[in-house]
């Protein structure tokens, strides 16, 4: 790279910033202009920061406050840049390689060029400057042992950028199919939140984090239960503080050991790591983090760049042009006219008519294909990683009766957050596929006792890691667990009749891939928000079994019956032989709307 291709890339970043300036007008071109002012003053103000930290604050601080300090400066960083590579996926370069590559510019030199132009972003210009004002800051306020951070802290760029650059590269490779983008798209956030979710699931789940719950949970007991005797007047004051339990400590020595052996395997902790070491004199790990973070930040260049040129050169599409078709292959001691194993979409369900199965195996496979499925589960997956920690913290403080109580609401949360898309508006997903069931000579109950069970394998999973989690972190006597379990059976049942009903009085057309309604739909659009809040009512008359339990204990009934698994089960029967009467109903109305249902959902948008 020479000073004319500088010059060239330079030119032609003009020149694209121009033409957007142009088209938003003078008033975009002021804002841009005091966007770039702020940003400037920031990056000013974030080097005065980490200057005056690493000088006043840690002067004399130990090694472990100083790997704290990086740690959490390396945290802020990666969650800021995380969620800027996210709102980026549709892209792949700053500049497209395409627009200049026919100027006399060498594909490496244009590759470094574009390289170094997309690793510009709002996070890289605010905490560099942070990192290197707190470097500096602990070179002058702990000696020239320090000066070891400024090749770790480009290092840690070096490595963030080129491995962030690689990951785009080839993602740009992997989004040219377009069903495979939306699945990426919607994978990337669920293993965004897991894994800023994992230190704290791990604190919460490591082996003697429950022992210690448990010891806090038992001591606040006796704390309380010494409280009321001294209000009552049976102890003294004197008794009471003799005999008033400590609050086990948190264990600090657990924690700080866990972040340094996650400093020591993760490549980005490997600059906390060196800043530890450089505190106390070892110049060996700071050495290893730069050597280590440079060579995988120059293999991840390497890598990035044959990516580039393969993706530029149209080989991702040869290959898929070249591929050759895939055709049934047949022994030569098969006869011609052998049975053939049975597709999965012929599959027979037990207990169901050969109807029924059709639309639930056909309608599983499509959900299992389907985009828009993966980004609606979206919702109690990610709500199920960040609420992990909250469960382990509250283990074992409830009482015996409110924790199926606990498990039963959650389940029934995580249902509706999940399936009130595809259950409250089923028939929006097939679009113009409806015309299909209206079509079919198949009556229109199997129609809707297929598309409720192709989503019972979701439902049912949904809810049955809820009340897994319920378990190990609150612990259910085993009557009153297999009485959960029992309960989820009427419980999807009710969603799926109050689903059904709205599916045919308020269906709504849908953008293809997304699963968003359309625009223009005048009151249907707040349908789904009222389901919402509606439903729980009825799911509600499933904990009926519960409160029975409930009133025997009270009223000292039968003590040793188990109340809530019997009549659990007898609910299970009962909304089974329910659900198939108010199925025949609700067939009878869907066939009179199919023509109005067809009509919507098989709208296109305008």
């Amino acid at each position: 790279m020479n000073w004319a291709h500088l010059k060239t890339f330079v030119w032609l970043r003009w020149r694209l910033s121009a033409n957007q300036i142009r088209r938003s007008g003078s008033g975009g071109a002021i804002i841009a202009a005091i966007i770039s002012v702020v940003v400037a003053a920031s990056a000013v103000l974030m080097l005065l920061i980490g200057f005056l930290v690493g000088l006043l604050a840690l002067r004399s601080a130990s090694a472990v406050v100083v790997m704290a300090v990086w740690d959490g400066a390396i945290v802020a960083f990666l969650f800021f840049w995380m969620v800027g590579l996210i709102s980026e996926l549709q892209r792949s370069d700053a500049i497209s390689l395409d627009r200049f590559l026919h100027l006399p510019v060498s594909p490496s030199s244009a590759f470094l060029l574009n390289y170094l132009g997309s690793s510009v972003s709002i996070s890289l210009i605010l905490m560099l400057p942070a990192m290197a004002g707190l470097s500096a800051g602990l070179v002058v306020s702990r000696g020239a042992r320090m000066l070891w951070l400024f090749p770790l802290v480009a290092a840690f760029f070096l490595l963030m950028t080129a491995v962030t650059y690689q990951f785009r590269g080839w993602l740009a490779s992997m989004m040219e199919n377009p069903r495979r983008r939306r699945t990426i798209v919607a994978i990337i956030p669920v293993l965004f939140v897991l894994a800023f979710q994992l230190p704290n699931i791990w604190i919460n789940l490591s082996p003697g984090a429950r022992q210690q719950r448990e010891a806090r949970t038992e001591a606040r007991r006796e704390r309380a239960k010494l409280d009321r005797d001294l209000a009552a007047g049976r102890i003294t004051q004197d008794e009471y503080l003799k005999r008033r339990p400590p609050l086990p400590a948190r264990n600090s020595d657990e924690a700080y050991a866990i972040a340094r052996l996650v400093n020591l395997i993760v490549p980005p902790g490997w600059l906390a790591y060196g800043a530890e070491a450089a505190v106390e004199g070892r110049a060996w790990p700071p050495l290893a983090g730069v050597f280590g973070m440079g060579l995988i930040g120059a293999l991840s260049l390497r890598r990035a760049y044959g990516t580039t040129l393969r993706l530029y050169k149209g080989d991702f599409d040869k290959r898929r042009r070249q591929a050759p078709l895939a055709s049934p292959s047949r022994s030569p001691d098969r006869p011609l006219h052998a049975p053939r194993a049975a597709m999965f979409v012929e599959r027979q369900l037990p207990w169901t008519s050969e109807r029924v199965a059709a639309v639930a195996v056909t309608g599983f496979r499509s959900w299992m294909r389907a985009p828009e499925m993966k980004m609606m589960l979206l919702t109690p997956v990610i709500m199920l990683v960040v609420f992990t920690g909250m469960f382990a913290r509250n283990s074992g403080n409830e009482a015996p009766l409110l924790r199926p109580l606990h498990a039963s609401g959650l389940a029934a949360f995580m249902m509706i957050m999940g399936m009130v898309g595809p259950l409250a508006n089923q028939f929006g997903y097939d679009r113009s596929g409806f015309r299909a069931f209206v079509l079919s000579p198949a009556s229109r109950r199997d129609v809707l006792m297929g598309k409720n069970l192709s989503l019972l394998p979701f439902a049912l999973a949904t809810m049955a890691v809820v009340v897994g989690l319920s378990q190990w972190f609150n612990p259910m006597r085993l009557d009153h667990l297999v009485a959960v379990l029992f309960q989820l059976v009427p419980m999807y049942l009710v969603f799926c009749l109050a689903g059904n009903l709205l599916s045919i009085v308020g269906p709504m057309s849908l953008k293809p891939g997304s699963g968003m309604p359309n625009p223009h739909q005048g009151v249907r659009s707040i349908y789904p928000m009222l389901f919402m809040v509606l439903v729980p009512i009825p799911l509600g008359l499933t904990l009926i079994p519960l409160g029975l339990e409930a009133l025997f204990w009270a009223m000292n009934w039968l003590p040793s019956f188990p109340t809530y698994l019997v009549f659990a089960v007898l609910q299970a029967v009962v909304a089974i032989w329910l659900y198939r009467i108010a199925l025949e109903w609700e067939g009878e109305l869907m066939q009179r709307r199919e023509q109005q249902i067809l009509e919507i959902v098989a709208t296109r948008a305008t």
